[in-house]
């Protein structure tokens, strides 16, 4: 390594994260996700509520020599591990080994070995989910790490706040305020943004993120040489695991001929680019993409919302196991298979049968809406409703197992 101490100070903010429940405290899960790609080493994790998602990016520049081999892993930072990354220092020969069954930091004659362990099922779809978020996010603002430094110092730890707060860019830093304006981002638990306070001592700047749509946020440390990339979710309570944003892109894939040729292109490549790929494989770029969105969703590729492209990873994923994780896909499928959606007049409108009564739904560009009250509740910012699922499988002449 070539500068330790940040790689370990990432690191072991990194394993705050995944040991914490944000909103209920529960027990801790400790494994974080290591991809070595071409020219990039990702660890990525989630808390403990499946909340917040944090992933660490270490450039090749962050290391002395080359990487040898490129694949996916999943180990325990348990407190051996902990205590080790806090102990580097920049004027130590450090060592980051990851292997396909273990990772092993070497400081000196001192070997911290921790090993492979099975990832959890509510990670795997927590990670498929926020893939769909990530496309979505815009960058709202950039400041020092100084000026980030004093506006995380004054985020309150109130644990379940009832009310969002607004990260709003003033000149060339930031402030919090109560009040919604143009181009603020709101937050919901502010203790969840200061977990990157110790982070900023020695960064060099923090760029901020969101999604208008959904009021998930992103905050990104970065340094000369690799980034801390921060992500939570609206609200505290809600998990990135629950929240089906990834079923539209499951309801309307392409076909499984477009998803196979751009699964067979992924070579763990760090930057997977929709506009090169394309040609390369006789496709558009739209299928490409909606491709990678469904490998996304099945554990086989990530999104760097700083390079605006895929990268290829491969979780531990058993594909059988996408529909059990996805019940609301299931209840489309069940309908769609059981005769109980018809079209209407309309481009788009159909009428699905509920319980007792008739839902109609509307499928557009802009937004998908359905007349049930699970819809007129949540507005599809929890994802697509059954029903407007099974009018998408309908509408895409399939009936869900594409998926």
């Amino acid at each position: 390594m070539r500068h330790p101490r940040m790689v370990g100070e990432m690191l072991h903010v990194l394993s705050d994260v995944v040991r914490t429940h944000f909103f209920l405290p529960r027990p801790a899960l400790l494994d974080p996700v290591l991809t070595s790609n071409e020219d990039i080493l990702r660890l990525e994790g989630f808390s403990g509520c499946c909340g917040v998602y944090a992933r660490v990016d270490l450039p090749s520049s962050a290391f002395d020599g080359e990487r040898q081999g490129r694949g996916t892993t999943n180990v325990d930072f348990n407190v051996d591990m902990r205590n080790a990354l806090l102990r580097l220092r920049d004027d130590e020969d450090v060592a980051f080994a990851v292997g396909a069954e273990e990772v092993v930091l070497s400081r000196g004659a001192d070997r911290t070995v921790e090993k492979k362990v099975k990832l959890p099922l509510r990670w795997i779809k927590g990670f498929s989910e926020v893939q769909a978020y990530q496309p979505r996010l815009e960058l709202k603002m950039e400041v020092s790490a100084a000026e980030a430094l004093r506006f995380v110092r004054t985020l309150p730890q109130a644990s379940r706040p009832k009310m969002p707060s607004y990260a709003a860019s003033v000149g060339r830093s930031i402030r919090l305020s109560q009040r919604p304006q143009k181009g603020a981002v709101p937050i919901l638990g502010t203790h969840r943004v200061k977990v990157v306070e110790p982070l900023l001592l020695r960064a060099q700047s923090l760029k901020v993120w969101a999604d208008d749509s959904s009021g998930a946020s992103a905050w990104e440390v970065c340094y000369p040489q690799g980034s801390f990339f921060l992500m939570i979710s609206p609200e505290v309570y809600r998990g990135f695991s629950g929240e089906g944003q990834v079923l539209s892109a499951l309801a309307r894939p392409p076909s499984e001929l477009v998803i196979a040729k751009v699964r067979a292109s992924l070579k763990w490549q760090s930057q997977l680019d929709t506009g090169l790929l394309a040609p390369a494989l006789g496709l558009d770029v739209d299928e490409v993409t909606g491709a990678l969105a469904v490998l996304g969703a099945r554990g086989l590729a990530g999104f760097d919302a700083n390079a605006r492209q895929y990268f290829h990873r491969e979780l531990p994923f058993d594909l059988a196991k996408v529909e059990e994780m996805q019940p609301r896909l299931g209840a489309a499928r069940q309908l769609v298979e059981a005769g109980k959606i018809r079209p209407l007049g309309g481009v788009g409108t159909f009428a699905v049968q509920g319980t007792g009564t008739e839902h109609h739904v509307r499928l557009s560009e802009d937004q998908d809406v359905c007349t049930c009250p699970w819809f007129s509740k949540h507005q599809g910012q929890r994802g697509p409703c059954k029903h407007i699922l099974a009018a998408s499988l309908v509408c895409n002449g399939a009936d869900g197992h594409d998926a």
